[in-house]
């Protein structure tokens, strides 16, 4: 995508967001605009009319004859209370329209990058795991923060470039009326201003091509260390991480300040040149074109608002052109995410029901960033059996997870769910519940941990699902309950209480299939033997797939298994015959 392509597409994107609220803000500028240039263009000629100001020429422009026209019943001593009261009257309309211009403004940036956000928040959350899992995690939140923040800043100078747009075109309407060859005069000086800064534009682009680098650089350092802080501390690697981070902080203030240079010398020399030209329209209004002084004046004030607004609008498309990288990146990652959008779940349809087998079929898998390839000729997992997936580290059980999961679907071969294609099954996912080795925890309450993904559910429900899980006698020892907060990632927890939580919040989505997938590795021998039986209880209700290298510490618990080495998955066994073939 080209930078010219993506003003394009950015611009199309947003007259298309709402129109209706563009064309109500472009209207208040337009009325902004015209009480602003009715205030220039009666003020004076009415002053003059109250003899503050005499004619040179004898001829009179439109302001006169308004003015004129409004002030000739008055008598002259309340001619100079009418006009000061119809100034401050245009000046309070004026006002009241500029507020709810800058209401409407500010409610419309902020609504089209909201827009944005979310349509990405929606497009990441519906992309195939297999596409997320090859991408950073830091280059997809620095989009989702970062660019559309600088995106929002850049709506916010199109805005303003619109408002000072409108109102330079009322000044040059003004302008106009009580002096065309001045006003073509300053309009010269105008565009050779802005020819001179012409090329800082191919600046601004290039620089927000390196500044959006930095940010997602900025990210992805801050995200690593937040992630390894404990391994840092440990390892006492605090000055390093320090040095690195200050170096990535350097590069993006470096960034900041080569843009911050080039707006300031555009700001400086619109200063110098609005000021020689000012001086040189002055000289030559009074001294060649012999305007009439009340004509001088209002065109000094104008121009001497004209000339830094179009400094603004210089600066406005500088930071257009600088913004549009992080547009360009929204883009992408948005046409990446819907190119690899995964199957909606039709929620209409019903639920599946796993009440016989889950069959794979000369199912092949190979894993996209490695040249890792997992098989399985033929294998049936009885349903309402819990089944042990052993194999060594790297032999592919969570590869093999994830295809029974449906979250990733295989290269090759069919997979079966009661007789039927797991892609067919609406709602397959839905009647899953998974439970990792480091299990997620919110920083909330034990009831948000359990509610979070389950919806609305009664509280004699949550206390069923902790007495299964065995989780009910801790909760109630907290100090509020189902309302004590436990913490960042639950650290009030201990280890074996996180994953009861978690087992219980399974079991609150009424899986079908449950897997557990190294659930009780890192637990001491007392917390895995709670966990273990609250497992055991489950048996015959469920399906239900441990992934563990302790398989003798399953005994008794389990009803079949599954071995994997070097991605050969073989067949379901029953427990009995992989110890009488000495497999483990």
């Amino acid at each position: 995508m080209t930078t010219n392509i993506g003003l394009k597409h950015y611009l199309r994107a947003f007259l298309r967001f709402d129109i209706t609220a563009i064309r109500r803000t472009a209207l208040l500028n337009f009325a902004t605009a015209l009480t602003e240039g009715a205030g220039f263009l009666l003020l004076v000629p009415m002053l003059s009319v109250i003899g503050i100001f005499g004619d040179t020429d004898g001829k009179k422009g439109i302001g006169n004859e308004i003015a004129d026209h409004l002030l000739g019943g008055f008598t002259q001593s309340n001619k100079l209370f009418a006009v000061l009261g119809l100034y401050v009257i245009l000046i309070a309309i004026q006002s009241v329209l500029t507020l709810l211009r800058d209401r409407q403004t500010h409610s419309l940036q902020h609504r089209f990058v909201d827009h944005l956000r979310e349509m990405l928040y929606g497009a990441i959350a519906r992309a195939r795991w297999n596409f997320l899992s090859q991408r950073h995690s830091s280059e997809l939140l620095s989009v989702l923060t970062m660019d559309i923040q600088r995106v929002g800043m850049g709506t916010h100078f199109l805005l303003q470039l619109t408002t000072v747009s409108i109102m330079s075109f009322a000044y040059l309407v003004v302008a106009v009326q009580l002096s065309a060859s001045v006003t073509l005069l300053a309009l010269v000086i105008g565009v050779l201003l802005w020819r001179m800064l012409h090329r800082t534009q191919d600046v601004a682009k290039q620089n927000g091509v390196m500044l959006t680098k930095a940010n997602h650089g900025l990210f992805a350092q801050a995200q690593e260390f937040m992630a390894a802080i404990k391994l840092v501390k440990i390892h006492a690697e605090e000055a390093g991480n320090v040095r690195q981070f200050t170096r990535t902080v350097e590069d993006l203030r470096e960034r900041m300040t080569a843009f911050h240079e080039v707006r300031s010398k555009a700001q400086t020399l619109y200063r110098i040149g609005g000021a020689l030209a000012l001086a040189v329209l002055t000289y030559l209004s009074l001294m060649v074109v012999k305007t009439p002084t009340s004509h001088l004046l209002v065109i000094v004030a104008i121009f001497s608002r004209l000339l830094p607004s179009l400094a603004q609008v210089h600066i406005g498309i500088q930071q257009l052109w600088n913004m549009l990288p992080a547009y360009e990146n929204w883009c992408r990652l948005m046409e990446e995410c819907q190119a690899n959008s995964d199957i909606t779940d039709a929620p209409e349809l019903p639920h599946v029901k796993l009440e016989q087998s889950i069959v794979l079929r000369q199912v092949v898998y190979r894993h996209a960033r490695s040249n890792f390839i997992l098989r399985c000729n033929e294998m049936i997992i009885p349903a309402r059996r819990t089944t042990a997936i052993v194999g060594p580290s790297g032999s592919g059980k969570s590869s093999l997870l994830d295809i029974l999961s449906g979250l990733t679907p295989p290269d090759e071969g069919q997979i079966l769910v009661d007789g039927a294609p797991l892609a067919a099954h609406a709602g397959w996912r839905r009647r899953i519940a998974y439970i990792p080795q480091e299990t997620t925890i919110l920083d909330g309450t034990v009831r948000d941990n359990l509610t979070w993904g389950n919806g609305n559910i009664a509280e004699n429900e949550l206390w069923s699902a902790l007495e299964q899980a065995a989780a009910a006698d801790f909760v109630r020892g907290l100090p509020q309950t189902l309302d004590t907060r436990v913490g960042e990632r639950g650290v009030r927890l201990s280890g074996g209480e996180r994953q009861r939580l978690a087992l219980a919040r399974a079991l609150l989505r009424q899986p079908q299939l449950l897997i557990l997938d190294e659930a009780t590795s890192a637990l001491d021998h007392d917390n895995q033997r709670v966990v273990l039986e609250a497992i055991r209880a489950l048996h015959g209700r469920m399906t239900v797939l441990v992934v563990t290298h302790r398989y003798e510490e399953l005994t008794g618990l389990i009803d079949g298994h599954i071995y994997i080495q070097n991605g050969v998955v073989s067949a379901w066994q029953p427990e009995q015959k992989i110890v009488a073939l000495g497999l483990l």
